[in-house]
């Protein structure tokens, strides 16, 4: 089974020129989360710089595919794709490249897993939900419950959600999270990272309370997601799930998402340093 360690401190997030660019010694990599175009192809120098000044062993590029080639030479594969995921015009590719070789290989028995699940049989369309659950966005009130949410699901993660003043940022920013109460207590999260100009949104951050788990609670929180944002416009729908949570997989292989492939050792979460699944639904 391949561990990474995972540092306290939290990945930080800077512009590049105009780009958006996350790294740090927790996910031990650099992301490059939002590309401007107006930094090609000097971004990808750039990126390489930092990870050789910190020690990173991966660097992940999410672009959008006219801009590939120069990354291929640069030594880049593909590791996964949403197609029209920019406007519904143009497919965003998943792209890494890995400065330490030991960092490439995924776990076995996770694969194997996983492997079996995307074999198996779709399950039948779901009944309403219970009555007793109530299902709304949450707001700058709902946060300090939030964190405590988060706080029970998640040992670490990669963006500060146990930080109330993070959360009301993020709202602020245009993310929607939404959550599911029973009898008026917050049991269940999840939130559309929603970018506005290209129409596309992550699917993300759902934390169920462990009381409350079987009850597909996330579909819930995905399919009311879905509807508010098609109903605003919205063409693309991702997310970037854990490999070793079948249950959050199967969540949105029932959910009409395609599989197009898995971010290998990618992301910290939980307390080490994980391989993530690339969903996608186009609308």
């Amino acid at each position: 089974m391949n561990v990474f360690n995972v540092e306290k401190t939290m990945d930080k997030i800077e512009l590049i020129g105009k780009s958006k660019v996350q790294h740090g010694h927790s996910s031990n990599r650099v992301y490059l989360m939002d590309f401007h175009p107006s930094d090609f192809p000097q971004i990808i120098e750039e990126m390489e710089n930092i990870a050789n000044n910190n020690g990173y062993t991966k660097i992940f590029a999410k672009i959008p595919s006219r801009f590939a080639p120069q990354f291929f030479l640069a030594g880049y594969v593909t590791e996964a794709i949403v197609p029209r995921f920019f406007n519904g015009l143009e497919d965003a590719l998943f792209l890494v490249k890995y400065k330490d070789s030991t960092r490439r290989e995924p776990n076995i028995l996770e694969m194997n897993s996983f492997q079996e699940l995307l074999l198996s049989q779709i399950n039948a369309p779901i009944m309403d939900l219970d009555r007793k659950y109530q299902l709304r966005q949450l707001n700058h009130s709902d946060t300090k419950e939030m964190t405590e949410v988060f706080s029970q699901v998640f040992k670490t993660y990669p963006f500060p959600i146990f930080d109330t003043k993070f959360l009301k940022q993020e709202m602020q920013k245009g993310t929607r999270y939404f959550g599911v109460f029973i009898e008026g207590k917050l049991v269940g999260i999840s939130s559309a990272e929603c970018n506005n100009r290209l129409k596309n949104a992550e699917m993300t951050d759902f934390a169920i309370l462990p009381s409350q788990r079987g009850k597909k609670l996330a579909t819930y929180l995905l399919l009311t997601m879905e509807k508010q944002l098609i109903d605003e416009g919205f063409k693309s729908f991702y997310t970037i799930a854990r490999l070793k949570s079948l249950s959050m997989n199967k969540t949105f292989m029932n959910n009409g998402y395609s599989y197009t492939g898995t971010l290998i050792n990618n992301t910290q979460i939980n307390g080490q340093i994980e391989s993530m699944n690339v969903w996608y639904k186009n609308v």
